[in-house]
């Protein structure tokens, strides 16, 4: 990943694990990538929540992608 694509905005949705009880997940975004993935390590506590990015080019991040990274 390029370094400039850290500072673009992008796209976090953390779907629930949870039944069909859970609101519906919701995208939230963020000035940029790195804001979104700092918020998406804090979801990746929760083993109910699955955070998936969506980069301003159009990438998508899974929650596998986003622990890798992070790690």
């Amino acid at each position: 990943m390029e370094t400039e694509a850290l500072e673009r905005p992008a796209d976090l949705t953390i779907w629930r694990t949870l039944p069909a009880s859970s609101p519906l997940a919701q995208p939230e975004r963020y000035d940029t990538l790195r804001e979104a993935l700092a918020a998406a390590a804090g979801a990746l506590s929760d083993p109910a929540k699955q955070p998936w990015i969506i980069t301003e080019e159009g990438e998508i991040l899974s929650p596998n992608w986003i622990r890798t990274y992070l790690n």
